[in-house]
């Protein structure tokens, strides 16, 4: 499992990852994704379904260029996170 720290949430509910990140994520098995101690979880399948918005970003350190997805953040309880 991969995890990514947010720090901004976008207009207060969406957080946003990179195209880029989505294949290794899928990989090992899924993203938990945390902000301000907590947490939300997505899983391959879910991963798949995401769609990236239409404008390309170039990186400024010459790194990949990317599109980014924006994720409704829903926090999930604690104590159904340990059972994964």
């Amino acid at each position: 499992m991969v995890t990514k720290k947010v720090t901004k949430l976008w207009k207060g509910e969406y957080l946003s990852i990179r195209t880029y990140e989505v294949q290794p994520a899928i990989k090992a098995g899924g993203l938990r994704l945390i902000y301000q101690d907590k947490q939300m979880f997505l899983d391959p399948m879910q991963l798949q379904n995401l769609r990236p918005s239409s404008k390309v970003f170039k990186s400024k350190t010459g790194g990949k260029d990317y599109q980014l997805i924006d994720i409704k953040f829903v926090p999930q309880d604690s104590s159904q996170m340990k059972l994964l």
